[in-house]
């Protein structure tokens, strides 16, 4: 994943949040995963992150100058040699446009004021001539994505830590530290999922390139921090710290930037130690890749037919019982013998591959959809639905199969069954009893309804 690709998967999430019309204090709180207008190939998005790159590459040349679009078509046909000018157009419009952001900051109170902005835009575009250079939002976007934590240049950060003892600027050492933790439990993480899938991304082929490089880096980070904590039981430095700390307002004591650097020392040896055994296991051919196996399918399989020889022995010394009497295995106590990861006495180890899981149309909420969304929508278009309406009508039954939670679903996301519907909230309270038993009850009364022409949802440009 390039730079660009981790900034936007980190704040795709907080987009949705921002436009979601859920209702405060709705219980509905199930959410469907939606999907996203457009092409869906990717081709705007990279044709306006390179873009950006691109600009900013002229704003350090040219001191925030404007630049001809003439000039950007030129560098993105390296890229892309069919581009036209009418697609260069329609991007370099889409990201001067602002769009207001409503956030919400803390005043002096300790309550949560709101406010709104639109500092959005992150290209600025002359009215007459069409030139275009960033705007600040734009090149601090450019700069967050060029940021991303890697532990690769991470050694450069340790030396700030040597920096900062000796300008006597001791508060920063915390903070210096625990970016490098930040990049180290990062690619920890990286590898720990690698383990469990191998194909993932491809980050397997990469690890193996960078391996060298990264226990170079390790070495590097390791040796300045253990310089950096010998300094701390200096005695110029001990004095050095005690006349800082006296003017501060908060307590410090040398044991927290000693604790700091420890941290890090301890995930450098566990990274280090994490980065060989997967190397080596690789070398020795001990990650392999399976299927997504159901257990309990498993299990009553095995108990429909005889398992091979080698399974045969461990399961009867597991399940034989202990006294002469009728036993009925169970699927139950099989799954404990059947383990995800490497035991000792193994030396495969088992990780999935998600390639093989169910695709989204076969689930139960799709089936719902496409047997009754079609009449749902007839019904709604006549008259609005509430869901007590819904639930007498019975809405929520398929045949012999009951999908209550999938018609509740359709009232939290209304793009299920068409765009052109919302959901209004009666300030009523309602209980139902359904013919088996079940009692569903609100404090409000959610209704489907057809959006109006005159009250329909302005189009987001």
């Amino acid at each position: 994943m390039t730079a660009w690709s981790k900034l936007l998967v980190a704040t795709t999430r907080l987009i949705d949040l921002h436009d979601s019309g859920h209702e405060p204090g709705s219980p509905f709180v199930q959410v469907s995963q939606e999907s996203r207008r457009g092409l869906r190939d990717g081709y705007w998005l990279d044709l306006g992150c390179l873009l950006l790159d691109y600009l900013l590459d002229v704003d350090f040349a040219t001191n925030s100058a404007f630049v001809s679009q003439t000039r950007c078509l030129g560098a993105l046909r390296e890229h892309y040699p069919e581009l036209c000018h009418d697609d260069l157009s329609f991007v370099i419009n889409l990201l001067a446009t602002p769009s207001e952001l409503h956030l919400r900051d803390e005043d002096e109170q300790g309550g949560r004021l709101r406010r709104s902005t639109k500092r959005t835009a992150l290209i600025e575009k002359q009215g007459q001539t069409g030139q275009v250079r960033l705007t600040p939002s734009g090149r601090q976007a450019v700069t967050l994505a060029s940021s991303v934590e890697d532990l690769l240049y991470s050694e450069y950060d340790a030396a700030k830590v040597l920096a900062a003892l000796a300008r006597g600027d001791f508060a920063r050492v915390p903070d210096i530290t625990n970016q490098i933790l930040l990049a180290i439990r990062g690619l920890t993480q990286e590898l720990r999922r690698v383990r469990e899938n191998p194909t993932r991304e491809g980050k397997l082929s990469v690890l193996l390139d960078n391996e060298r490089h990264y226990h170079n880096a390790l070495s590097s980070i390791q040796r300045t921090l253990l310089d950096a904590r010998g300094q701390l039981a200096t005695p110029p430095l001990m004095a050095r710290f005690d006349d800082w700390q006296q003017h501060q307002d908060d307590d410090w004591d040398l044991r927290v930037l000693s604790s700091a650097i420890g941290r890090v020392l301890t995930a450098i040896e566990n990274l280090s130690r994490r980065l060989s055994e997967l190397i080596a296991d690789i070398a020795e051919g001990r990650v392999q890749s399976m299927g997504v196996v159901d257990f309990s399918d498993l299990a009553a399989r095995l108990l429909a037919a005889p398992p091979r020889p080698r399974v045969t022995e461990p399961l009867v010394k597991r399940m034989m019982p202990f006294f002469q009497a009728v036993a009925f295995p169970q699927p139950t106590p099989l799954v404990p013998l059947l383990e995800t990861r490497r035991a000792e006495s193994s030396s495969v180890a088992l990780v999935y591959d998600e390639s093989l899981d169910a695709s989204p149309e076969e689930t139960r909420l799709a089936r719902f959809l496409a047997a009754r969304g079609g009449e749902l929508r007839k019904r709604v278009a006549e008259a609005p639905l509430s869901l007590p309406e819904a639930l007498a009508e019975g809405w929520h039954l398929d045949g012999s199969e009951d999908c209550l939670p999938q018609l509740i679903n359709t009232f939290v996301d209304t793009g299920l069954l068409s765009e052109s519907l919302v959901v209004g909230i009666e300030y009523r309270p309602f209980r139902l009893t359904l013919d088996d038993g079940r009692v569903i009850d609100g404090p409000v009364t959610p209704t489907l309804r057809q959006v109006e022409p005159d009250n329909a949802a302005p189009t987001r440009n």
